[in-house]
């Protein structure tokens, strides 16, 4: 236990590199929700969230600062590759994350473990929730998950 200690306190002090932080534990209630549309988009808070958990945005890109998430996290069952928000000049509000997977099995899985539908909203490429959120075809091998407002 003392060694322990010892550990944490040379860790706090800057004397050795702490381990990385994990995904957090509110990231499914926090984060899923709001992509599935279930909740308010306030790109300040969850870029703030983000910033907190994952460092600074890799990029700013397409009026969106991209986050890249824990090696090998998952939401809804799904692995994701990268987070964004939209930047303070956009003139929408969204959250939206890339899956590993493709748009087809993105789709199986958040009907199987969220009971959420995506029909066709443009195409077959561009799917739609009745809530509101998006589900697409992104970079051909993957997809795109994402909650989108209007500013006022």
């Amino acid at each position: 236990m003392i060694k322990n200690l010892v550990i944490l306190l040379l860790a706090a002090w800057g004397c050795i590199p702490a381990m990385a932080a994990a995904a957090p534990t509110t990231f499914d209630p926090v984060i899923g929700r709001a992509l599935l549309c279930h909740d308010q988009i306030d790109p300040f808070y969850f870029k703030d969230y983000l910033t907190r958990f994952y460092k600074t945005p890799y990029k700013t890109e397409g009026e969106a600062y991209w986050f890249k998430p824990d090696p090998d996290q998952k939401l809804y069952d799904l692995t994701l590759a990268d987070i964004f928000v939209s930047t303070e000049g956009s003139r929408y509000a969204f959250l939206g994350v890339v899956f590993k997977e493709n748009m087809t099995a993105a789709r199986k899985k958040m009907q199987d473990l969220k009971g959420i539908s995506f029909l066709p909203f443009s195409g077959e490429t561009v799917l739609r929730s009745a809530q509101g959120s998006f589900l697409l075809e992104y970079n051909n091998t993957q997809s795109k998950l994402y909650c989108l407002k209007y500013r006022r």
